[in-house]
């Protein structure tokens, strides 16, 4: 797979934008993220999350998107591989989500998302970073494959590679149940047969920001959606 073209750029314009999230001029992403999504701070800092104040205050490398908004960095290895920029506010019609050239980064198609302290030994399979942080905030390994589409054959076999048990937890709406059972089929014909949790509106984060308990909630969710046949799964109930 090709490389990173400026892997120094990329990660020096990644840390200082994890830097500037805890500065007083990174405070109105740093709301969005902990005050709007509910990603709480230890693992914004754990995962190197940051924060773009746009082109004229952001050095990046070419091929970096040009933006203000949330930096998402995948991390492999412990360096830098690619990042996203999340947008908090896009205008009608723009794409929440912006991503590198390719050819400055080939796209990974899943990031990874650690908690501060982990509780559990599965991994959360998302669609998103975000739906990703938020299975890492209630203490799972989390994976999230960064756009519903890519739930194919390159991505199967990287989930596939990993030993923990492995629990897709994809959108509601009708892209995220077709890639999370495209998804099962090819996991079951590498020999690995996930659990499906079926969220009953939304997505994993929006299921978070509802809960009183979110660990709680989404162990429960877990070991109930265990419980039945896996390519069945059970819902996130409220």
């Amino acid at each position: 797979n090709r490389a990173c073209r400026d892997p120094g750029g990329l990660g020096r314009c990644v840390d200082e934008c994890a830097g500037r999230l805890w500065k007083p001029e990174g405070r109105a992403i740093r709301r969005w993220l902990t005050n709007v999504r509910g990603i709480p701070a230890d693992v914004l800092d754990a995962n190197r999350i940051g924060a773009d104040l746009g082109a004229r205050r952001q050095e990046r490398p070419d091929g970096m998107p040009r933006a203000l908004g949330a930096v998402l960095p995948t991390i492999a290895q412990g360096e830098v591989t690619y990042a996203q920029i999340r947008v908090p506010h896009p205008d009608p019609g723009r794409p929440r989500y912006l991503n590198p050239t390719s050819d400055l980064a080939p796209n990974p198609r899943v990031t990874r998302m650690r908690p501060v302290d982990c509780r559990r030994p599965e991994v959360i399979v998302t669609e998103g970073a975000i739906d990703a942080l938020s299975a890492a905030t209630a203490g799972y390994r989390a994976v999230g494959v960064l756009s519903a589409a890519y739930g194919d054959e390159a991505v199967a076999a990287a989930l596939a590679r990993l030993r923990q048990p492995l629990i897709l937890a994809f959108d509601a709406d009708e892209a995220g149940q077709a890639a999370s059972a495209r998804l099962t089929a090819l996991l079951e014909v590498r020999g690995r047969t996930p659990v499906r949790l079926e969220i009953r509106e939304g997505d994993l984060n929006d299921a978070m920001r509802r809960s009183d308990d979110w660990p709680a909630r989404l162990d429960h969710a877990v070991e109930h959606a265990s419980s039945f046949h896996p390519s069945v799964g059970a819902g996130l109930e409220r």
